[in-house]
């Protein structure tokens, strides 16, 4: 079996043909930047979602052709908690409101007021991160998009619905919404009523690694592909990452460390003891469940130190550069103490209105010292995280993934910090290939997602870091100022 993995991420989509064992026949990859406004907003094209698709399917039929194979199955996997309302026919009526968007920032404060409803119900306490109180910002100051709303659909929704004309989703979707209910895994109508949203404004919801629809006419046309192939919503991206790299049975941890951070841990069912400071959604495994903490910025906050701080050529910022002055550094613990908070703060504790700090700084610190010492308080924030799951059960290993990943002199520091041993896959299509591993089960390809795992990933090249215990300890008391810095300027 043949499936196209279509991939929506938050600065490219990629699209990968992979066969039935994992290996890749093709990819195409389609880049893309989010507008960001002086005050706050950021918004994007929706045509960048369904053109990007168009193209990357086009060029991949056209592989296909090319090697004599046939797509059979189209998966898709993306970014969570973005907004498009949409008319009838499924045209937009105003950009994307994508999912670093904190002009909900208001409506979360009001609605703290129901915290306890809110996080017993939906698995999370209110944040300006996920999708319900977008809608509700939609629906309270813009009554001319209001007028001719028929959904509010996430970005997974709005290509699912351009390829098929259907208006499904998953459970992985709406566990980011504060809307569902989490244990039912159906809307809530109480949730649903706090929040001022129609039931008919969402999208139906079924389990992940299910047929969402068949490809219509128009969409094979445009793409190239035939007509009828099923389309299968595979799960949000951490899920499917999380999935990807092994972690979807209890006890293993996944960190992927991309446009931000994500950490994630299986559970068979939603904890009875959650703390309010985790977060519980929907796992791509069907009727299972995953606790997870973010971290806002991780690469983001990485890519604008290296925009401004470093030159740039026409290949763009030189990495190896980059790797060579942390290079010299290794072994070493910065001297500045950095707040990673560049749009505000996720869990442990949500706080829309944290920013990123600069401290400790003498007339030693360089260049190099400044972008160590960014990294490091990005891995302290992790590290924060990673101790929440000690309640669920001890953290002994994770599993590394994601852009922050691709660097050895990375991976060592991120050991450190985090104190257990990291693994990090040769092959760091962590999404992609959980998508893949997902759709394949649930087609039937594969009897369960071990055996899928064991076929698709058992046989791949795995780099372990195992940290200095030294260095975390020096590590640990770093965090502590940082934490106490945070304290001061923020409690």
């Amino acid at each position: 079996m043949k499936v196209l993995v279509i991939d929506i991420g938050t600065s490219s989509m990629r699209g990968i043909l992979f066969d039935q064992d994992g290996r890749k026949l093709a990819v195409h990859q389609v880049k893309y930047e989010p507008v960001k406004y002086p005050d706050g907003r950021i918004e994007q094209p929706p045509s960048d979602w369904t053109g990007s698709a168009e193209q990357i399917c086009r060029a991949l039929s056209e592989e296909a052709k090319g090697q004599g194979v046939r797509v059979e199955a189209l998966a898709v996997t993306a970014q969570r908690s973005a907004i498009i309302p949409v008319d009838r026919e499924g045209n937009p009526l105003m950009d994307t409101i994508m999912w670093q968007d904190r002009r909900n920032g208001p409506i979360c404060r009001e609605l703290e007021t129901y915290n306890r409803l809110i996080f017993e119900k939906s698995g999370a306490a209110v944040n300006t991160v996920f999708s319900g109180s977008r809608m509700t910002w939609i629906s309270r100051n813009c009554p001319q998009v209001m007028k001719r709303l028929y959904k509010f659909v996430n970005i997974p929704e709005y290509v699912i619905h351009h390829m098929t004309g259907e208006y499904r989703t998953d459970t992985t979707y709406g566990s980011r919404s504060h809307l569902m209910n989490l244990r039912e895994r159906r809307w809530d109508r109480q949730l649903l009523e706090l929040f001022g949203i129609r039931e008919e404004q969402l999208c139906q919801l079924q389990e992940p690694g299910t047929e969402v629809g068949r490809l219509a006419a128009a969409f094979a046309a445009a793409a190239g592909l035939d007509e009828g192939i099923p389309v299968i919503s595979a799960g949000g991206d951490q899920q499917c990452a999380a999935v990807g790299q092994g972690a979807f049975s209890e006890g293993a941890l996944s960190i992927v460390a991309g446009t931000g951070g994500f950490l994630v841990s299986a559970v068979k069912q939603a904890p009875d003891n959650l703390s309010s400071r985790l977060i519980c959604n929907c796992s791509s495994v069907r009727g299972e469940y995953m606790i997870e903490a973010n971290v806002l910025t991780c690469c983001s906050a990485f890519d604008w130190f290296c925009r401004n701080f470093y030159d740039w050529d026409q290949r763009g910022i030189s990495y190896e550069r980059i790797n060579e002055d942390l290079m010299q550094l290794e072994g070493q613990v910065s001297a500045p103490v950095v707040l990673p908070y560049f749009q505000g703060r996720s869990t442990p504790e949500w706080n829309p209105e944290a920013r990123a700090v600069f401290g400790e700084i003498s007339l030693n610190c360089g260049r190099r010292d400044l972008l160590k010492g960014l990294l490091e308080g990005v891995c302290m924030e992790i590290r924060n995280n990673i101790c929440l799951f000690s309640d669920y059960g001890q953290v002994r290993q994770a599993y590394i993934s994601g852009g922050l990943t691709n660097s050895p002199v990375i991976n060592r520091l991120q050991a450190d910090v985090y104190g257990i041993p990291l693994y990090h896959m040769e092959d760091s299509e962590s999404t992609a290939l959980g998508a893949l591993m997902v759709t394949l089960t649930g087609l039937g390809a594969y009897p369960c997602l071990e055996e899928a795992f064991k076929a698709i990933r058992g046989k791949g090249i795995t780099e372990c870091y195992n940290p200095d215990s030294a260095r975390h300890e020096e590590y640990e008391k770093k965090r502590a100022r940082m934490n106490q810095m945070y304290s001061k300027l923020y409690i």
